[in-house]
């Protein structure tokens, strides 16, 4: 049988053995281990082999209990979502709901709703606890405080929503792992997601990244409905100026344009009266005009006389 191992790097940051374990077994819904068991984790029988005198189980046992469920979990050091180094500070209150929402792979009691998302009388768990905490800190991460929503806002006033493939590797977790995580996080109702379809020239549609909301609910369990309400406000007021800088810089520009193009057909009118002047003043003048017309008839007498006919 092939058994995912452990190094010893992986117990460093484990607690005592004691807590390690039954914490460990706990939360796979079995029964705490005695504490001779426990004492003797660190020295186990060989695979395959007896208990020991001591009440040692086999190696395999230790490895299954401390690896978790073959995805690199470690119950003693869960892995949260990390931002990515060089993006800019966010508010704090994300980063107080990302530190807050932790709680809960020690104590699923915070958020209810998601420890029975399983339909499951049995408590969720670790490793699915890891992934929904780390799945949300990403949607968390990418939250618009004004709109709830998770995605960026565009310059033109549209929303771009992120795909699931996105959000997980940002959350550091495998995509069908982040599937089973978000559908967790949905039945919870932690988040609702608002698919959209774009219609094609050839009357198809095309799937759009699914646009998804977190529920103000979620900052009341923490306690942060006040400072959430404030700091939408504060959202709101620092769009709506940067909107109304955006339609002035746009304003300021079609004026340009235009000032532009009037000055370009005010040029235009003058070159043509410029030009439309000499005519004008030689038509006005009786012996200009009398002058052209002898010379239009000296040029017709001969043009006719190199045609071969007799002249008038």
């Amino acid at each position: 049988m092939n058994v995912p191992t452990i190094g010893p790097e992986r117990l460093r940051c484990a607690p005592p053995c004691t807590n390690l374990v039954t914490s460990s077994v706990l939360t796979h819904g079995a029964p705490a281990p005695a504490p001779a068991i426990a004492l003797s984790l660190l020295n186990p029988a060989p695979i395959g082999g007896p208990l020991r005198g001591d009440g040692g189980p086999p190696a395999a046992l230790v490895r299954l209990v401390v690896s978790g469920n073959r995805c690199g979990h470690d119950p003693a050091c869960p892995r949260w979502f990390e931002p990515p180094p060089h993006h800019a500070p966010h508010p704090k209150i994300l980063v107080k709901l990302q530190e807050a929402v932790r709680a809960y792979f020690a104590d699923p009691a915070v958020l209810p709703s998601l420890n029975a998302a399983n339909g499951s009388a049995r408590q969720q768990r670790s490793e699915r606890r890891e992934a929904c905490l780390s799945l949300l800190g990403a949607l968390i991460h990418y939250l618009d405080l004004v709109t709830l929503r998770v995605g960026i806002p565009q310059a033109d006033g549209t929303f771009k929503g992120l795909t699931l493939e996105f959000l997980a590797e940002r959350a550091g977790l495998g995509l069908r792992r982040a599937e089973r995580a978000c559908r967790d996080l949905r039945r919870a109702g932690l988040v609702e997601i608002y698919p959209i379809a774009q219609k094609t020239e050839d009357d198809r549609y095309k799937g759009l990244p699914a646009i998804r909301r977190l529920p103000v609910s979620l900052f009341k369990v923490f306690g942060l409905s006040r400072w959430l309400q404030h700091e939408r406000d504060k959202a709101s007021r620092r769009q709506r100026r940067q909107r109304h800088r955006r339609e002035a810089a746009e304003t300021e520009t079609a004026i340009g344009r235009r000032e532009l193009a009037l000055d370009a057909a005010r040029r235009r009118a003058k070159d043509r009266a410029a030009a439309a002047e000499p005519a004008t003043t030689a038509e006005a003048d009786p012996a200009e005009a009398a002058r052209r017309e002898t010379a239009r008839a000296t040029l017709g007498t001969l043009r006719n006389l190199l045609k071969g006919r007799p002249p008038a």
